[in-house]
């Protein structure tokens, strides 16, 4: 791995199943834009078109590409001229490896006139004059996609993933279900109701009066508090596996006193500890 960070722009070339799209799209959620499988001869006038915003631009070239081992050179010196420091990364993996991968995606090969051994020995033979080329080879053979992105990202000079996702916090009544793509769902339903006190049951979670309320009670404060050690634990795990985003569910019965308060709660203390958080209550316009 190279010590000095890279900088784009990048054109990603390689073998079919290698792990191309990985890459590039680890690079779009740096904010690079990536174009994929533009024929050859545009690729000049694309980065003529986008100096001002070439160090991150991403051209994503491969064997679908007509004409791609007999210029690929010569239009390699094109682009140099308008930047050098243009980066080309080839991606490859072990003949079985991308047999096994094609047998699981049960995808067929680019090169699908053929068997798929065949198409596989086909391509990596017609890409080795663009793989000598590159700047940097990356073999996948032994990495999942988690590791590819890991491995991109610290190229690019990013390894502060923690900052860059999102969580967010959604409160929820179980009477209209629990949101399906929560990643960690908490029922508060066991913390006292302010939905018994007639002066606060026209009130939301977040009414002044209501937070008064619950802060008469150690016990919310308490299981807040273990709730949130328990995110604390979580969040840095999640961002190990380079998630974009962790929903965090909060639900009572109906969405609108106990799981907006834990919501607010548990939103500011994971917005305290660094993360960039987002808080949605669902049911609201629910709320009579």
């Amino acid at each position: 791995m190279a010590e000095q960070p890279f900088r784009g722009p990048f054109v990603i070339t390689g073998l079919s199943g290698s792990g191309k799209t990985v890459l590039s799209r680890s690079l779009e959620d740096l904010g690079y834009v990536c174009v994929d499988n533009i024929p050859l001869e545009l690729v000049p006038e694309l980065f003529s078109t986008s100096k001002a915003e070439l160090e991150k631009l991403v051209v994503v070239v491969d064997v679908r590409t007509r004409g791609l081992t007999e210029k690929f050179a010569e239009i390699l010196r094109e682009l140099s001229e308008v930047c050098s420091a243009l980066r080309v990364v080839f991606v490859e993996a072990t003949p079985i490896v991308l047999m096994r991968r094609f047998s699981i995606a049960r995808r067929p090969h680019p090169l699908r006139d053929r068997s798929l051994e065949q198409a596989i020995a086909d391509e990596r033979a017609s890409l080795m004059p663009v793989r000598e080329l590159a700047d940097l080879i990356i073999d996948t053979s032994q990495l999942t996609p988690h590791d590819l992105k890991r491995q991109i990202l610290s190229l690019a000079g990013s390894t502060d993933t923690t900052q860059k996702m999102v969580v967010a916090v959604q409160s929820f009544s179980y009477l209209q279900g629990a949101p399906v793509t929560a990643s960690v769902v908490f029922d508060v339903r066991f913390l006292p109701n302010p939905y018994f006190q007639d002066e606060l049951r026209s009130l939301a979670g977040d009414d002044d009066a209501v937070v008064e309320w619950f802060g008469r009670f150690p016990e919310v404060g308490e299981a807040i508090g273990r709730l949130v050690d328990l995110l604390l634990y979580l969040l840095p795990r999640y961002a190990h596996e380079l998630k974009a985003e962790v929903t965090i569910a909060v639900g009572c019965t109906g969405g609108r006193h106990r799981s907006v308060f834990v919501a607010q709660r548990v939103a500011a203390a994971v917005r305290e500890a660094g993360y960039d958080v987002v808080v949605h209550h669902r049911d609201r316009d629910r709320w009579r």
